[in-house]
């Protein structure tokens, strides 16, 4: 993966955060990461493992395809074929159009608010008295 790839990656990750409405120590205390990880994390400092993609991911309660397809649009448009197709397993279609037919302003714009959605969602949950919109 090429150090543009990862920058680009490393910025979809921390417009993630930032749209989910936490700060860094709250989300690392979600995740159960140690405080100033996702700072290190964003700036290249510590090395970016599948385990945090999924973990973020997880958090967020998005595909982790998402954050690979939205943060590493040039990898993506470099692949000829589908992994799907390589190894012979057949994958459901999806029920929405896929990344790959959406812009990259698109794909923000829909993470964007998906994790804007949740975070509201979650913090009505979590205010007594107060009725979600949901």
């Amino acid at each position: 993966m090429s150090e543009s790839d990862l920058k680009q990656l490393r910025e979809v990750l921390r417009e993630a955060v930032k749209a989910a409405g936490l700060t860094n120590r709250d989300m690392e205390r979600r995740l159960g990461l140690g405080s100033g990880t996702l700072f290190r994390l964003f700036d290249g400092t510590l090395d970016l493992r599948v385990r945090h993609l999924l973990a973020l991911a997880d958090l967020l309660e998005i595909p982790p395809s998402d954050l690979l397809e939205l943060g590493c649009p040039d990898a993506v448009s470099r692949a000829k074929r589908r992994l799907a197709d390589v190894i012979g397993r057949k994958s459901s279609p999806p029920a929405e159009p896929t990344a790959a037919s959406l812009s990259l302003d698109q794909l923000k714009e829909l993470v964007r608010n998906a994790v804007r959605e949740e975070m509201e969602q979650r913090s009505a949950e979590a205010e007594p008295g107060r009725r979600s919109r949901h």
